[in-house]
């Protein structure tokens, strides 16, 4: 009874040692079925390196000039815009203030300087004249006094007092004519020509003002500096549009041809030819070549930034960059997307 107790015992734990085995044989199959197949390269010998897709007049990041509130964004993403088209408004009620007083300071200036270009007004002249036709009056009645008093038969037939008293008026009438004269001669001759300038610098200082404030205004309107698409908005109406270069608010581009910026490790640079062929692949999917036309190198070396998940590839070390064009056009494509790239490298 025991010994086939012991028999069925063994029987199960075979059974069970069977079963284990098949399931781990079976694992590593399933695993390599899973993975992604290493993408092969067209060329005997090769470089490769990462390339990112970016619009033909690269990606173009929209800033604004103030820390104001967007007030209306007048584009959607993927639209068609052309130069000069108004891509979003920011608010600028207190500059059409500001703009206001400053057109009335400009008035001011003008009307004053074109006062002093149309003197000597003729009102002036009349009331001067007759000024000056009145102080003469007074000079011939006081001198007719004086001399009376001076060529009497006997000084002593006036007091002195008298005597000084019409000197002195006629002194001053004397002195007031001269005063009108020179009044007439100053009105006579218009504004003064230092006046005038002067003047004619407040008005230019004022227009100048004025179109500073103008320009400011039309700052607001933010434009598109190209023909191209909208490839990403970063801000909403209502929002307060940051004047920091480092805060991207829109991002056009020209993506009637898409480039392919590639970086290559600086240890790879000496066995690069600009005439190569080169090619490159969608990551995640080898089954189209994108052939690639040289468009020009970057010899400013920067960082690396992207990487090719080699386990030999360096990670501390500078990049050269090289811009393609990729000839082969594909809707799958994006702006930003990483690609593979292979570059034929002919040994001599």
């Amino acid at each position: 009874m025991h010994r086939k107790f012991f028999l069925v015992i063994l029987t199960l734990t075979f059974f069970c040692l069977l079963l284990i085995f098949f399931f781990f044989r079976q694992q590593p199959s399933q695993e390599v079925q899973k993975s992604v197949q290493p993408v092969n390269s067209p060329y005997l010998t090769f470089i490769n390196g990462i390339g990112i897709v970016e619009p033909k007049s690269g990606n173009i990041y929209i800033g604004t000039p103030f820390n104001r509130i967007v007030k209306q964004i007048n584009v959607s993403v993927n639209d068609q815009v052309k130069k000069g088209d108004v891509l979003f408004q920011l608010d600028h009620q207190d500059l059409l203030a500001n703009l206001r007083v400053k057109q009335k300071e400009y008035e001011k200036a003008v009307a004053n300087l074109n006062k002093l270009k149309a003197l000597p007004q003729k009102e002036d002249l009349i009331v001067i004249e007759e000024a000056l036709k009145k102080a003469q009056v007074a000079l011939n009645e006081s001198k007719t006094q004086y001399e009376m008093v001076i060529n009497l038969p006997n000084p002593r037939a006036i007091s002195k007092e008298e005597e000084n008293r019409r000197l002195y008026k006629y002194q001053q009438a004397e002195a007031e004519l001269k005063e009108r004269q020179a009044q007439f001669e100053k009105i006579k001759s218009g504004a003064w020509p230092p006046e005038v300038k002067i003047a004619f610098f407040e008005v230019e200082q004022a227009k100048a003002v004025v179109e500073a404030v103008e320009a400011d205004i039309q700052r607001t309107y933010i434009k598109s500096p190209i023909d191209g698409t909208v490839l990403q908005i970063k801000i909403h109406e209502g929002e307060t549009a940051s004047s920091d270069p480092s805060k991207t608010v829109m991002i056009l581009g020209n993506v009637a041809e898409l480039y392919l910026r590639v970086s290559i490790d600086q240890l790879n640079v000496p066995m690069l030819h600009q005439k190569a062929r080169a090619v490159a692949f969608r990551q995640g999917d080898h089954s189209i070549e994108f052939p690639l036309e040289f468009i020009h190198e970057e010899p400013f070396m920067i960082p690396k930034k992207y990487l090719m998940n080699a386990v030999d590839e360096k990670v501390d070390t500078q990049v050269f960059e090289i811009l393609y064009r990729i000839t082969k056009q594909d809707p799958r494509l994006f702006i930003g997307e990483q690609m593979d790239v292979f570059i034929e490298n002919e040994k001599k």
